[in-house]
């Protein structure tokens, strides 16, 4: 079966393949540009803890969006939502925390641990993070309007690691993020 084809026949295995695959890729590239990607990570449950408050404003954020009613956040909210119904469809329990967890984990260790952080070894802060964030931003691309609010979360994530120097607590912000959102665009209806 050609990539085409499996993608195609299974999205949420793909899915998680990819996310997956971010995590070894980011430790590949921090070995080869002398990035020590796990050291950037201290496990605590103060980090956990700070990971899951860190979440609240996303979550915020995507409320206020919701609750504009406006036009464009209404049509992305649609095409995720119609998006993960598919992905998700007979799925099995515990499906939507995996790749949760793995996107949350991948994509912290690639674009704050070795993007940002390879980055802010040669520029300043602020534009490690703002280049980071674009390209978190452009990783999601769906509409313009998603680009954007991509961006945004991506900057304020870049900013809780610059502050904390923890990849824990902005993975696990990114993780809980993503489960509470796919949970509750899975709970509505179409």
């Amino acid at each position: 079966m050609d990539l085409h084809r499996f993608v195609q026949h299974h999205p949420l295995r793909a899915g998680m393949l990819f996310q997956g695959a971010l995590i070894p890729l980011a430790l590949l590239l921090g070995l080869l540009l002398g990035i020590p990607v796990l050291a950037r990570f201290e496990w605590s449950l103060a980090g956990v803890a700070m990971g899951a408050l860190a979440a609240l404003p996303m979550l915020a954020l995507l409320a206020l969006l919701a609750a504009s009613g406006l036009r464009a956040y209404r049509v992305l909210e649609a095409q995720v939502r119609d998006f993960l119904h598919t992905l998700f469809r007979g799925a099995p329990a515990g499906s939507v925390a995996a790749l949760s967890l793995l996107a949350g984990f991948g994509e912290e260790m690639l674009l704050r641990g070795v993007v940002q952080g390879g980055l802010a070894e040669h520029l300043p802060a602020a534009v490690a993070i703002l280049l980071a964030a674009v390209v978190f931003g452009l990783a999601h691309y769906i509409s313009g309007f998603y680009f954007l609010f991509a961006t945004l979360i991506g900057i304020y994530l870049g900013v809780i690691y610059h502050v904390t120097g923890n990849l824990l607590v902005v993975s696990i912000a990114h993780a809980l993020y993503d489960w509470i959102v796919i949970r509750i665009y899975l709970r509505s209806t179409r």
